[in-house]
């Protein structure tokens, strides 16, 4: 027969079980079929910052675009690197798009300065690449999003994989992460929903579409509350959210300047090659290799090598 000691013990163990493994499945329903139904006060209530952007010369790319770009079978001669400068940050960001998605570049670009810089220097590099269907994952901090020439992809997918960033980047007080927090858990556990289908996926895929939610929370007149009537059936998940990214300095909220950032990957060549001499160099018509290094008084973040490519792409 089992005291009640042992079987208090035994739930203790069980959860903890259920916290380490932020990739299990969640067995709570879902509160809406999918999120899009916020897209238009998410927009409404992220401004556009103003950025400019310069073409990298021929031959480079940085190497997480460049194998992001081959794993889903292109090319990276097919790629064009670019260095946006966003008005509120005095560091580049570096984004890899497909050639056949380039006259997408303006409207993307704008969507990434949507994220509140506070959260944007947790995204490394944004890679677009063509596909059918949008779907997207995050990796290391690199933003992989799969799009299609008519500009399917929204910003609540560029918000919810910035979500990942800010969580499995530790961007969070004290760097921990919220997806294996008892916080995190214990709140999650007063829900009796998710918000959508793809949040059931795992915690990881919880929080960062509460991230989603938070955000429209944060800056929505009226809140979500006022658009979801079935908001108190997830409310403990993203006030979870709301307090962490306040307590982080209000990460979701736009304004302010950055401070830090993710370092950019390794600049390489296209073809793979090593450089070489500087005749090997203008043989094969190299322009000058791109500087990629932070300013000196930005502060370079540590990069957690994980990723949601194998477990989930968000948009599927």
């Amino acid at each position: 027969m089992l005291s009640k000691t042992t079987i208090s013990l035994g739930l203790t163990v069980l959860a903890a079980l259920v916290q380490a493994d932020e990739w299990t499945k969640l067995d709570k329903p879902p509160l809406a079929n999918n999120l899009d139904y916020l897209a238009q006060g998410l927009l409404d209530n992220y401004p556009i910052v103003h950025s400019s952007h310069d073409v990298w010369g021929n031959g480079w790319i940085p190497q997480e675009c460049k194998s992001a770009a081959e794993e889903a079978k292109h090319s990276a001669f097919d790629m064009i690197t670019y260095e946006v400068h966003y008005d509120d940050c005095h560091q580049s960001w570096v984004m890899c798009f497909h050639k056949d998605l380039d006259g997408e570049k303006d409207r993307i670009i704008d969507l990434v300065s949507r994220l509140p810089v506070r959260s944007r220097e947790y995204v490394k590099h944004v890679v677009l690449l063509p596909d059918t269907f949008v779907h997207a994952y995050n990796d290391q901090g690199n933003l992989v999003i799969f799009d299609n020439p008519s500009g399917g992809a929204g910003f609540e997918v560029f918000l919810h994989e910035t979500g990942h960033s800010l969580d499995l980047q530790h961007a969070y007080v004290d760097g921990k992460q919220l997806s294996t927090a008892q916080n995190w858990l214990d709140n999650y556990n007063q829900d009796p929903k998710v918000p959508d289908g793809y949040a059931a996926s795992n915690a990881i895929e919880d929080v960062a579409q509460n991230t989603v939610v938070a955000a429209y929370n944060v800056r929505v007149p009226g809140g979500f509350g006022g658009l979801e009537p079935g908001w108190q059936d997830i409310f403990h998940q993203y006030a979870t959210v709301q307090t962490w990214q306040r307590e982080a300095g209000d990460l979701l909220v736009p304004g302010g300047e950055c401070r830090s950032r993710l370092p950019n990957s390794e600049t390489v060549r296209q073809d793979g090659a090593s450089t070489g001499s500087k005749k090997m160099m203008a043989r094969a018509k190299l322009a000058k290799k791109p500087d990629t290094s932070l300013a000196d008084d930005i502060v370079v973040l540590p990069v957690n090598k994980v990723s949601t490519k194998k477990a989930c792409k968000f948009g599927q």
